[in-house]
């Protein structure tokens, strides 16, 4: 059985469900690197170029981490999923750095797939998939099978992901819905509600973030991620902007900030940033500028590299949930009462 790794980072988090589904429909064993961690930072840091964002050093150490143990590295080369607005640059190059740093990798899958001006469609994609798997078996009704239930997991898993309207007025409406995990109840405070924002490669790893979504929860504070986000509010927040944003990923990152400002259904905001990445710095502007013209919701923008300290980190975390508790108890004693005579 052919042995196919999959880097435990960057669009990982977005994508895995279909390529899991895909290679093992295809009779391959897929082999994932483990969660990051210190040895797999040390590693990155030490190869990568200085240049790269931290996410982008996290992923060579992920792959050292996989290459004694597999036949094949699959590392797609993605431009885009939107029709007009494009990916970071660094993940149509990375696997062909990756080669010309390191010849003794594995063989390199590395398809690569651009729907930004008009370069791929449903087609091309059926026909680069087929394409790879034809690495792992000549059987088309295998292959065609593969690939139809990789796209039915894919979208099962933005179904369950992303929540609809009904659900985001829902969790914006009551105290006690909770999207994620029920966070831990602080007697006698009134609970918070955050909107955590960031790339999905940096909220969901654990190591990267410092466990950032734990410490909310640990705090009380019951959290709503980016991810999770209607498109429809993206796409309708990102409408006003005089210029289009260009960068695919930071849509969902902008959009979710203009409209947590906008609504003011949240206490306040917690932008994630790369140190490091570009798209990164725009949109935190951007934000920031947003923000001062609805200063309402307060945000924390927080630059994560691999010299940010836990212990930073948490204090933070208490100076601007402290903050936002002060402040929501000052409202709840100052809202008019309406007297009717």
């Amino acid at each position: 059985m052919k042995r196919v790794g999959i880097p435990r980072a960057l669009i990982y988090y977005k994508f895995f469900p279909m390529w899991d589904t895909f290679f093992k429909q295809l009779g391959a064993e897929v082999v994932v690197s483990p969660l990051t961690n210190k040895q797999i930072r040390e590693k990155a840091i030490a190869i990568a170029p200085d240049e790269d964002c931290y996410s982008t050093k996290i992923f060579f150490g992920h792959v050292l981490e996989l290459k004694d143990d597999v036949d094949f590295l699959f590392i797609p080369r993605f431009g885009s999923k939107h029709k007009t607005d494009m990916g970071c640059p660094k993940f149509i190059g990375l696997a062909d750095v990756l080669r010309s740093m390191f010849p003794d990798l594995p063989t390199i899958i590395m398809p690569h797939y651009n729907i930004a001006k008009g370069r791929d469609n449903k087609i091309t994609f059926f026909l680069k998939a087929l394409k790879v798997g034809l690495i792992f078996t000549k059987n088309p009704f295998r292959l065609i099978t593969a690939f139809r239930k990789a796209i039915k997991v894919y979208k099962q898993h933005y179904e369950d992901l992303i929540i609809n309207l009904d659900t985001l007025t829902e969790w914006e409406a009551r105290d006690d819905f909770h999207l994620n995990a029920k966070p831990e109840k602080i007697p006698g405070e009134k609970p918070l509600k955050i909107a955590l924002i960031g790339h999905s490669y940096v909220i969901n790893d654990e190591f990267c973030s410092l466990d950032i979504r734990k410490k909310l929860k640990n705090f009380g504070v019951n959290v709503i991620t980016s991810e999770q986000i209607p498109r429809s509010i993206i796409n309708q927040q990102l409408s006003i902007l005089e210029n289009r944003l260009y960068f695919d990923f930071e849509r969902e990152i902008l959009g979710s900030i203009m409209y947590f400002l906008e609504k003011e259904s949240v206490d306040g905001i917690i932008h994630l940033m790369v140190f490091g990445c570009g798209p990164d710095s725009l949109v935190g502007d951007l934000a920031m500028r947003f923000s001062k013209r609805m200063p309402n919701i307060q945000i924390l923008q927080l630059v994560l590299d691999d010299l940010t300290a836990e212990a930073g980190l948490k204090t933070r975390l208490e100076a601007f949930i402290d903050m936002l508790q002060r402040r929501k108890e000052i409202n709840a004693v100052n809202i008019p009462v309406l007297r009717v005579p």
